[in-house]
């Protein structure tokens, strides 16, 4: 009784094993099928794989049973064996769009047509900074000492004699000395910064857009009034109908201010007059 059951027990085990060895070799046979189809040109270069294919009619021979290879003749060009051929290296989309492939693409914005009086936004930033320093000195002396040993006296329209000296003779002595010393230090920083919004006053033959822009803000007593003026590219516009003054040809800021603020720190006509003239 148990040596029968033991039978039936090593029967289904073989059963089962031959069962799991074809189940194993059908799913090596789709795989290398897919393999084939997917890529026609991939030919393995493992020595032991089971998809090797052979070089007479795609059998598979192991490389113990091969024939030796035959030396050529001489003067006959040696052959180059068949090299493992790779798939053809992908291309950057494949042919397919790039929307297609991309889940992030985004589609460029399209340019805008721009068109006269069409309002667009100007972002100024301008900075401008200016160290110098002078240093000049000059020392100057003079002396003169001039003498009149002899003179003349008119008589009449046609004589003329010489004028006696009775006082002695005339003489002019003088002494400079002149010294002059200067010296200069300036360091200067401005930035301007403020948006704007101009509009199209021109758009020329060859493309360029011209710009004018003007804003008056009010705060109380103190007024403050901006003027913008140049010249650009219809491509230094950006999507977002921006374009920045460091692309502005020709710029002209004009700022002006009234007020408390201004007359606080705003000089005298005097001071002015002195700093332009330099009197003294």
């Amino acid at each position: 009784m148990n040596s029968t059951n033991h039978r039936h027990v090593r029967g289904r085990r073989l059963r089962v094993a031959i069962l799991n060895g074809l189940a194993l070799r059908c799913n090596q046979a789709i795989l290398g099928s897919l393999i084939l189809l997917s890529s026609p040109n991939l030919i393995s270069a493992q020595s032991g794989s089971l998809f090797r294919q052979g070089q007479d009619n795609n059998t598979n021979i192991p490389e113990q049973l091969a024939p030796p290879p035959r030396m050529p003749a001489p003067g006959v060009p040696v052959p180059v064996p068949n090299q493992p051929l790779l798939p053809p290296p992908l291309a950057f989309n494949d042919g397919i769009p790039l929307q297609a492939a991309s889940f992030t693409y985004q589609a460029p914005a399209s340019l805008r047509k721009l068109n006269i009086h069409d309002i667009v936004s100007i972002r100024v930033d301008e900075l401008a900074t200016a160290s110098m320093l002078g240093n000049a000195q000059s020392r100057k002396n003079g002396a003169y000492d001039t003498r009149l040993s002899d003179w003349l006296d008119w008589v009449s329209f046609d004589t003329i004699k010489p004028a006696p000296m009775t006082g002695g003779d005339p003489r002019v002595a003088a002494q400079t000395n002149e010294t002059y010393r200067a010296q200069a230090n300036l360091q200067t920083r401005e930035q301007l910064t403020f948006n704007i919004a101009a509009e199209i006053a021109d758009i020329r033959p060859n493309g360029t857009i011209v710009l004018t822009a003007r804003k008056t803000l009010k705060l109380n007593d103190n007024v403050m009034k901006i003027s913008f003026s140049g010249v650009c590219r219809s491509q230094d516009i950006g999507p977002d109908n921006t374009v920045l003054s460091r692309n502005v040809f020709d710029t002209q800021v004009v700022k002006d201010e009234e007020g408390q603020v201004r007359d606080g720190y705003s000089r005298g006509f005097i001071a002015k007059w002195f700093a332009r003239f330099k009197p003294f």
